[in-house]
């Protein structure tokens, strides 16, 4: 099945490819700043329909997925480091705590969309200083919620996951094949 992708995202793309899709990119680029007060729960969900809709295709034959992931501690959203200043600050929060990745996924065929957001819980274990300057210096995080990738570097400093490891790689795959499914009103091979 041919699909739109409205991301960037080299890992929602192998996801995505790696499901049985045909995919083209056509990035939609949106303002992602949070509003004020709102919290990361609401902003993968607002920025999420938002990419689907500015996401310009000549043609409807095909649906568009867009996605948007947070990660969030305490309900503080980590987007992306703007620097690797930024990056070590994250890591830094996170580091001996629980947090929570949340992804919204849009699916949109014309003017039908539907949307679901996935939430997965990572524990990361005590991360000494040291070994964050390494990591930051070490490994491509600028384009990462939360600065880190699960299937890094990062992974060392996971002790638990509960929920969908591919949301917090970007995508959960399940969910979005289920939402293609409804937005087409047929099964998909699998």
């Amino acid at each position: 099945m041919n699909i739109i992708l409205a991301s960037q995202s080299p890992r929602r793309l192998f996801l995505l490819e790696a499901a049985g899709l045909t995919v083209d990119v056509r990035p939609s680029f949106i303002d992602e700043s949070p509003m004020s007060a709102e919290s990361a729960l609401s902003t993968t969900q607002r920025l999420c329909i938002e990419k689907a809709k500015a996401c310009q295709v000549m043609d409807e034959k095909h649906p568009i997925i867009a996605a948007d992931t947070l990660v969030a501690i305490h309900d503080e959203a980590l987007g992306q480091p703007l620097d690797l200043t930024e990056a070590k600050q994250m890591i830094q929060k996170l580091s001996g705590k629980q947090h929570q990745v949340h992804t919204t996924v849009c699916v949109r065929w014309g003017d039908v969309y539907q949307s679901a957001t996935v939430t997965t819980t990572v524990s990361f274990r005590d991360i000494k200083d040291e070994e964050i300057d390494v990591y930051v210096r070490c490994n491509d995080i600028l384009d990462k919620a939360g600065a880190y990738a699960i299937q890094g570097g990062a992974s060392g400093f996971i002790t638990g996951i509960k929920g969908s490891l591919d949301n917090v790689i970007g995508l959960p795959v399940a969910t979005t094949l289920a939402l293609i499914e409804a937005v087409k009103g047929e099964v998909l091979p699998r």
